[in-house]
């Protein structure tokens, strides 16, 4: 051996294999290809330090297939930096498939048989094929591998793991893969629960199987371009049977984590759920911004100027000294993401019909922003959504498509700058159901240009609203508009909210009325009321007695006093109204140089 410098393929079968393998030491600096299988005595070469493969640096091809006495890998396997094929077959006392330091990135092929040994001649860079491998387990014993670690090998796209029925991690990250099937790749891990895909930016699908059914316990996707993408963080003090962390930069291949997701449909609380749609890359940052330059934009037949939209954080430091004027404050979004929780950023993405389901069966926090689409949400509705945000979406022409499901849980909605929106839900949005928006709390928009109405009402109360605040939507004329199927109810009485406290509203120069008919607030505490030209009516306060406080108004004087009264509605209903300061008496009309 000491005499064979220039040898390139070395196969060793039989007895006395780790006999000459620990030797390698020192020796065959130019070995591409070696060959160790079926060892029927001799020792394991992981039972003691190994550095068989520290100078083996143009070693392409490994082939270990029936070591069956092989119980980890040797740590000098990681120095191999040009091996390209690692063949693990039928080695199946081998606990771990993990080296300390990484196996070699340029692993481009991986083969793990608990069935055993392929019956194929030399080693080749291709994997055994099918008729190659074993039909049933040639192995008396079952593999004792709990998990495989093939993070960083950027180069990996050809995988094949069958019959190891006490794996329960399989780690993929980094690695080139394009299609995960379970249906002919990775075959038989009954107890696989924990699956990475971290930093995949090649994965293009997860294709499940239906006969080997595992049940996950936890998935983790990144699919963005570049390095560097961690472990997403585990809360310890939660527990779930299933937690899904996906960050994707094609809304596609959310569809395939439907599959995992649809056990607990009825369950839905046993589920943690943090899915990303995002176009941005993995190193970089991870804040909302646009940065668009003046465009035409094509869209309902016509052409519209996007105005400019600088970066959210630009001018943030003048911001935080000089505070907003107090009519134009708005409020912050929901920033405490729910438990499940789903974030839409960047890009045109196409939205698929499976995040629809995804979406629609398990979103209780939702955060749509910078998308240019102008689909709407393929949610079409949810029972379970809480809080909805959406943001700088400069096509969305609306938001929740018609028809749709009803939103019974939704506490808050939040939006801004949908420049080309003209309603969130549309007149045919309504079903057959009363607990439609029975929960919503806060009502908040912001910078939408072309909105003409927010919601449709058929149904005769709002009964937990609490905050109606609206600034900048110059086309609004109603915030509520009655459907066509509108109840009875709300002629005879109009439309009640009974916790309604605040409204505001800010530089809504079309808007006539809140609510196309009566709207009765017998709560209301606060109306602050600016550069609302067109309004001609104030909601149904009641006349209040005793220690009820009047509603207290802020509002210009030219509004108020060209308001509608009747028996409703009286001045005497409110508090004496505040107008601007800017409201002075005129001064004479004489020269001032006299």
């Amino acid at each position: 051996m000491d005499l064979m410098d220039n040898l390139m393929e070395l196969s060793i079968e039989g007895i006395w294999c780790w006999q000459y393998a620990t030797c390698l030491q020192g020796r065959l600096p130019n070995l591409q290809r070696l060959r160790v299988i079926k060892p029927t005595r001799g020792s394991d070469i992981s039972t003691k330090p190994s550095n068989s493969f520290l100078d083996k640096a143009k070693l392409e091809i490994l082939d270990l297939s029936g070591n069956i006495e092989m119980k980890s890998l040797p740590n000098s396997l990681s120095k191999a930096s040009s091996l390209q094929v690692l063949i693990l077959d039928g080695c199946n006392k081998l606990k771990n498939v993990v080296v300390p330091d990484g196996l070699p990135r340029l692993l481009k092929s991986f083969s793990f048989d608990g069935y055993g040994p392929a019956s194929h001649g030399a080693p080749t860079v291709e994997l055994p094929l099918k008729q190659e491998r074993p039909s049933t387990p040639t192995m008396k014993m079952g593999a004792s591998a709990s998990m495989i670690s093939l993070e960083g090998c950027s180069q990996l796209d050809n995988l094949f793991v069958r019959g190891l029925p006490n794996l329960v991690e399989l780690d993929l990250s980094g690695t080139a893969i394009k299609t995960l099937d379970f249906k002919t790749t990775v075959l038989e891990v009954p107890m696989l629960k924990r699956l990475f895909l971290l930093g995949c930016e090649r994965l293009r699908a997860i294709i499940w199987s239906t006969k080997d059914i595992f049940h996950l316990n936890l998935l983790c996707i990144d699919t963005r371009a570049g390095t560097g993408c961690p472990r997403p963080c585990i809360d310890q003090n939660k527990s779930f049977r299933l937690e899904v962390h996906a960050i994707v930069v094609d809304a596609r291949l959310s569809q395939w984590l439907w599959h995992p997701l649809c056990d607990y449909v009825t369950v839905t609380k046993d589920v943690y759920l943090n899915i990303h749609v995002t176009s941005a890359m993995c190193s970089g940052p991870t804040q909302s911004e646009v940065t668009s330059k003046e465009k035409k934009v094509t869209i309902y037949g016509g052409q519209v100027s996007l105005p400019q939209l600088v970066q959210a954080d630009r001018y943030s430091d003048v911001q935080n000294m000089v505070g907003e004027a107090p009519m134009q404050a708005f409020p912050k979004p929901p920033s405490n993401n729910l438990d499940r929780h789903i974030e839409i950023t960047g890009g045109s993405h196409t939205f698929d019909s499976g995040l629809g389901d995804v979406m629609k069966m398990f979103a209780e926090s939702l955060h749509v922003h910078d998308i240019s689409t102008s689909a709407s949400l393929p949610m079409g509705g949810s029972s379970l959504l809480r809080q909805c945000c959406i943001e700088r979406c400069p096509k969305l022409g609306e938001v929740f498509p018609s028809p749709s499901l009803t939103f019974q849980q939704l506490e808050t909605f939040w939006a801004s700058d949908l420049l080309m929106a003209r309603w969130i839900c549309s007149k045919d949005f309504r079903y057959n159901n009363h607990g439609t928006f029975s929960n919503l709390q806060h009502l908040q928009l912001r910078s939408c240009p072309r909105l003409q109405f927010v919601l449709p009402v058929w149904f005769d109360s709002f009964p937990s609203l609490e905050t109606l605040h609206i600034i900048r939507c110059g086309d609004l004329r109603h915030v509520f508009v009655l459907d066509k199927g509108w109840h009875q109810q709300i002629y005879n009485q109009g439309v009640a909210f009974p916790k309604l406290a605040t409204i505001h509203l800010h530089d809504l120069p079309m808007l006539q009325q809140i609510c196309e008919f009566k709207m009765v607030a017998p709560e209301l505490k606060t109306i602050r009321i600016r550069g609302c030209w067109s309004l001609h009516r104030l909601p149904v306060v009641g006349a209040r007695s005793g220690d009820m406080k009047k509603p207290t108004i802020k509002i210009e004087k030219d509004v108020w006093d060209v308001l509608e009264w009747d028996q409703d509605v009286a001045p005497g209903h409110f508090e004496a109204p505040q107008h601007s300061r800017y409201y002075k008496e005129k001064l004479p009309r004489v020269s001032v140089l006299r």
